[in-house]
């Protein structure tokens, strides 16, 4: 886990940063929020893909859930902090909040799952053809 412990950081700060900043720019200069969604996908594909390469498959995926959980967490709060939040709302119910870091979690862990089976594939395709001699050492 430590050689992916910097990748699922490095991920989660991000992602908390494009939150914060969605979070300013949203009302005032009217940027559309929702469209942060398709830069947090990417993130989540990228970290489990990294995680595949650097350690395996099972690792990609739990360490992209993990920048799911941290994000879905960390995100909203620090959003609503600084500004009007994702939602434009305060934080009332714990269920909402709950059921809105349970949903990032598992979206966070099936785009981790394609982006690992997709490292673990290049990794094998790698394997394979340096193991029959197609890569010239």
């Amino acid at each position: 886990m430590r050689r992916l412990a910097p990748v699922v950081l490095s991920a989660a700060g991000l992602l908390v940063a494009v939150d914060i900043v969605g979070a300013l720019t949203g009302h005032p200069m009217g940027f559309p929020y929702p469209s942060l969604g398709a830069v947090s996908l990417l993130i989540y594909l990228s970290v489990g893909l990294l995680g595949a390469l650097r350690t395996n498959t099972l690792s990609g995926i739990l360490g992209a859930a993990a920048v799911g959980l941290l994000d879905g967490t960390l995100g909203p709060l620090a959003a609503w902090m600084v500004g009007s939040g994702p939602v434009g709302q305060t934080i009332t119910e714990s269920r909402v909040f709950a059921y809105g870091i349970a949903v990032v979690t598992a979206t966070a862990a099936s785009a981790g799952a394609v982006g690992a089976l997709a490292g673990s594939w290049l990794e094998r395709r790698r394997a394979l053809r340096s193991s029959t001699g197609l890569v010239s050492r």
